[in-house]
């Protein structure tokens, strides 16, 4: 936990730490778990990779793996893959070794990890305003990556806050964490955090049926995500508002791919034709585009298979807790849909703490208040109530 602290307060300085603090929790992780062995444990993360939702992330991953042998780019696509395969490994294998049961004074830990990181951001930000221009780069900018990496990390706060029965805490946190975000002009942030407020207030008291509607509405936009292009280009390509164009070079590029609609163009075909000045300089930096034009329609069925059990399986945990982890699989997928974070392996691994702090919120301590010892009379004992 101290960790996921340190986590979240050193991007704000630096763009390294992340890559580091990473792989130093998963390995005391699992240090911790190879000196107490478990059966059991064994047992139930079996189960759990036999899931729907782990099955569908194999597929996804298998895809893009096996996609690498018709990308048009060397070994650029491939190391990319490496790091995002073992990004995802050493996620996967941190839940998995996470303990049963988090304690309360570790679930505590979350939102004042998260609120140190967004005083500091929001203090930071305010002394660089009046020091001179930011690099408009996301990927040069600390401050904006600090910014949509708080974006996520401020829902499961919020979940252990409710969980905690904290709700003005709750309340003052999210309010300061959002400064904290507007002050960072991270991009695309605000809608982002909208769009998680809206299925926040959609799911309180009914989080299953909510869960099941963001399913499939998730489903539909990533693969119903061409339509949209294909239109704009046979409509009225040449009347088109400045930010409509990356949606008619979109649909350009798909009427020229034929075939490759269905397989894809290979893993970091996308991000390296950009960068390469292969492709058109307003071509979307979308992760719908991304999947679409590396993957194809078997990488968006992945996709889609893996977002909608997510918000489906989030739906069914515990009542207090579903609707923020709800609002902030919401954020996390507009601040992709929008782009252009979602091509960055900074932003994966924030992503992959964000999912280690779920994982420690959904093994939360559900007790709102201490327990109560009253003596027994009769039996000579202490009953605790």
């Amino acid at each position: 936990m101290l960790l996921f602290i340190i986590s979240q307060l050193a991007p704000i300085l630096t763009r390294q730490t992340i890559y580091i603090l990473l792989p130093v929790g998963a390995a005391l992780l699992l240090l911790s778990a190879s000196l107490t062995p478990e059966t059991r444990r064994l047992r139930e993360i079996a189960v759990l990779a036999l899931t729907p939702t782990a099955l569908a992330a194999f597929f996804f991953v298998g895809w893009t793996g096996l996609s690498l042998a018709w990308t048009p780019f060397g070994a650029g696509p491939a190391e990319r893959y490496a790091k995002s395969a073992a990004t995802l490994a050493l996620v996967a294998a941190a839940c998995a070794l996470l303990p049963a049961r988090t304690k309360t004074s570790n679930l505590n830990l979350l939102p004042i990890g998260t609120g140190a990181a967004a005083a500091a951001l929001a203090a930071v930000a305010l002394l660089s305003a009046s020091g001179g221009d930011q690099p408009v780069d996301l990927d040069s900018n600390a401050l904006q990556r600090a910014g949509l990496g708080l974006a996520l990390a401020i829902w499961p706060a919020l979940g252990a806050l409710a969980l905690r029965g904290r709700w003005v805490s709750a309340a003052l946190f999210a309010l300061v964490s959002v400064a904290a975000c507007l002050l960072a002009r991270a991009p695309n942030a605000l809608p982002a955090l909208m769009a998680g407020a809206l299925a926040l207030a959609l799911s309180f008291g009914k989080a299953r049926r909510a869960g099941s509607l963001l399913a499939i509405l998730s489903a539909a936009l990533i693969l119903l995500a061409p339509l949209a292009p294909i239109l704009v280009h046979l409509v009225a390509p040449e009347r088109l508002p400045a930010f409509a164009a990356p949606l008619e070079t979109w649909g350009r590029i798909i009427a020229n791919d034929g075939p490759r609609l269905f397989i894809g163009h290979g893993f970091g075909a996308a991000v390296f034709g950009v960068a390469g000045h292969y492709l058109y300089p307003d071509t979307p930096r979308s992760l719908l585009f991304q999947v679409w034009f590396d993957l194809g329609i078997l990488g968006a069925l992945g996709l889609a298979a893996v977002v909608a059990r997510a918000f489906y399986v989030i739906g069914r945990t515990r009542p207090v807790l579903a609707p923020f982890l709800l609002g902030g699989l919401a954020t996390g997928l507009t601040i992709c849909v929008l782009g252009p974070a979602a091509e960055q392996l900074w932003w994966l691994t924030l992503a992959g703490l964000n999912a280690i702090a779920y994982a420690l919120v959904l093994k939360g301590q559900f007790r709102t208040r201490r327990p109560r010892l009253e003596p027994n009379g009769g039996m000579g004992r202490l009953v605790v109530r």
